[in-house]
């Protein structure tokens, strides 16, 4: 069986080193952590991200080796100034397909869900021994003004032996048939039974 492609693209988790303090105790920059769309440019080079609140930045510590002209869903740790931005941290983020003709819902641990701009942003913590996991979202029913959506989770085999922070994005534009105001409850399997949560599109 075909798995649904579950991220736009791979993106190794990078990591930058902040200085430490200097003998005139030289503060840390302000570090903003958030989600972000990353765009790299037609050599392959992350050079523009966009918030989910909406703002723009160049990066001016682009990252590198990536697939020209393409986007990337990540968690990043920036540092703004004016249109520009550093990079500090930057992990890669599920971006979840419409998964429902392969329905599954292998139980999982998840640590919260909230609405930022264009998206429904999860933080899991799957247990794992560092196989492949299989992540996206289904379309239980849509009725009234009103669309059900489950995580699509396949554990595939993989061990459960320790939990590994994840975090996934819904694009809720994915969601057809619905406008903007209507309600989404979105279903998550754990171990612990179903959660859900309602959110506005």
């Amino acid at each position: 069986m075909k798995h649904a492609s579950l991220l736009i693209l791979t993106l190794a988790c990078l990591t930058a080193i902040v200085s430490s303090c200097s003998k005139e105790e030289e503060a840390y920059p302000s570090i903003i952590t958030e989600m972000a769309d990353m765009y790299t440019n037609a050599e392959g080079v992350g050079n523009k991200i966009t918030t989910d609140a909406g703002v723009t930045y160049t990066v001016t510590n682009g990252i590198a080796d990536l697939a020209p002209n393409a986007l990337y869903r990540i968690l990043c740790g920036y540092v703004p100034s004016g249109n520009n931005a550093s990079i500090y941290q930057a992990q890669s983020v599920y971006y979840l397909r419409d998964s429902t003709e392969i329905a599954k819902t292998d139980p999982t641990n998840v640590k919260s869900a909230w609405r930022a701009g264009k998206y429904i942003n999860i933080y899991l913590a799957p247990l794992t021994q560092g196989g492949t996991q299989y992540w996206g979202f289904i379309i239980d029913k849509i009725e009234n003004g009103h669309a059900w959506v489950s995580l699509y989770h396949n554990q595939n085999g993989d061990p459960k032996s320790y939990t590994q922070p994840t975090y996934a994005s819904l694009p809720v534009d994915d969601i057809k048939d619905i406008q903007e105001g209507d309600i989404i409850t979105l279903s998550i399997n754990t171990f612990n039974g179903i959660q859900t949560w309602d959110f506005k599109k």
